[in-house]
């Protein structure tokens, strides 16, 4: 585990089991040094910038706090906390159609101000700069900056109004043949399986004795586990570990899965292949044990 102390020796934390009685806060402690510690770099930074911006409203100078030189291992130097603001654009026509009412650019700009997003009008037209400040981490999208106007506005404020076009929803027809599929197994005496969607390599490669490129998983880039690295191409591996978990069942055991698989597009990038649908090439397959079940059981 990793030490936390002081330049005279004294060990202040050692986290994340315990802290010292060194580093204790107490009614005469004036000085407060801050630290975080995470699995993951980019949530460490955000909790970090929102524990440095409450406690900076409580300093003897308010707002003010020292930044601190974090040197990692191999020598990389960092400043933290970071305290980066950021500026989004976006219309108040997008805000009005959208949330559904009908506001000024600078009515929409006053309320986003009102959600501690410092907004004002930009240039011609209704254009709205918003600045996102480090402890609203959780706007992301415009989407969220939409938000936090119909907030601001008030949902029992928005009037309601009759959509212009009546439509009935009907079900895909892959939708449609997978539960016409699930009735008839389960009538013939079979068990549903649901497995997980992420799988480890050896699942889908070296036990049913393929190769892994062969495979054109999408491999997960910070699998925490071993048993959760690729995104399964396959209903097989998941299915056999449920047989192997139940083998102590009486016989015969009747499994079924209808569920996604995931198979990479090498012609797309990164972002298509996590995001498209056509990108993954989604599969419905259909797996049947009954032979299986008896011959491995």
């Amino acid at each position: 585990y990793p030490i936390i102390y002081d330049s005279n020796g004294i060990v202040l934390s050692m986290p994340p089991i315990i802290n010292g009685d060194h580093s204790k806060i107490s009614l005469n402690t004036k000085n407060i040094f801050i630290e975080c510690t995470a699995t993951d770099l980019t949530k460490a930074k955000i909790t970090l910038d929102m524990i440095v911006t409450m406690f900076s409203e409580y300093c003897d100078e308010p707002f003010t706090v020292e930044e601190a030189e974090v040197v990692y291992p191999d020598g990389r130097l960092c400043v933290y906390p970071e305290l980066a603001y950021r500026t989004e654009t976006l219309s108040g026509d997008f805000i009005n159609k959208r949330v559904g009412i009908n506001e000024s650019a600078e009515s929409i700009a006053q309320l986003l101000t009102r959600m501690c997003l410092r907004s004002e009008v930009s240039g011609e037209g209704d254009l709205i700069q918003v600045e996102i400040p480090p402890m609203r981490a959780d706007v992301i999208h415009a989407c969220d900056i939409m938000e936090d106007a119909a907030i601001a506005h008030g949902f029992n404020n928005i009037v309601r109004s009759t959509p212009r076009t009546y439509t009935v929803a009907n079900q895909l027809p892959l939708n449609k043949l997978t539960e016409l599929l699930r009735q008839d197994l389960a009538a013939a005496g079979f068990t549903e399986a649901l497995t997980f969607a992420l799988c480890s390599q050896e699942d889908i490669a070296d036990k049913l004795r393929k190769n892994i490129v062969e495979t054109r998983a999408v491999h997960i880039s910070n699998p925490k586990t071993a048993e959760f690295q690729v995104v399964r191409t396959s209903l097989l591996p998941g299915l056999l570990k449920t047989l192997a978990a139940n083998r102590k069942m009486p016989l015969p055991l009747k499994l079924f899965e209808i569920s996604d698989v995931v198979l990479k597009d090498e012609t797309k990038g990164v972002f298509d292949v996590l995001m498209s649908r056509n990108a993954l090439g989604l599969i419905r397959r259909v797996y049947v044990f009954k032979s299986l079940c008896y011959l491995s059981l």
